[in-house]
């Protein structure tokens, strides 16, 4: 089946993720990364941050531990995405502040491009806000290997 182009447009759901020094602790840990700025406050703040920052990429937690692991698979279903055949074809990002601990972040959604051919390809634009306004925006496609390969 087909991905349809009236998707491009389409809101998703909008969940809130409250960043936890804890999880970002975790992270690192799950990545290697061992630069103090992301879990010592004191060097942080002398490399010139009010806390210490999120790594980069740790954003695409906020999709499991904010919108939730399963509900991400059933709503990707929902919109008619054959989630068995999907493949990751890219993620980008656009830091615009740094986001700390403690910050609540909400995060909006949409579907911003559909491409159909022998391979569908579905884009996505999420921008992450705190109180503030925008920290990062990013942009996600996915690929749906044709039926049967």
């Amino acid at each position: 089946m087909a991905i349809s182009k009236d998707l491009a447009g389409k809101k998703l759901p909008s969940y809130s993720y409250t960043v936890e020094r804890g999880k970002v602790r975790e992270f690192c840990l799950a990545i290697g990364e061992q630069n103090p700025i992301y879990t010592d406050p004191v060097a942080a703040r002398a490399a010139g941050f009010e806390d210490t920052p999120v790594p980069p990429t740790f954003q695409t937690t906020f999709v499991f531990w904010g919108w939730g692991f399963e509900n991400f698979w059933k709503d990707l279903s929902g919109l008619g995405i054959d989630t068995s055949r999907l493949l990751h074809m890219k993620e980008e990002y656009t830091y615009l502040r740094p986001i700390y601990p403690g910050t609540v972040i909400k995060a909006e959604g949409e579907i911003s491009d559909v491409k159909t051919g022998k391979m569908d390809m579905v884009t996505f634009k999420t921008v992450y806000s705190d109180d503030r306004g925008p920290c990062i925006e990013a942009e996600m496609a996915i690929v749906m290997r044709p039926e049967g390969k």
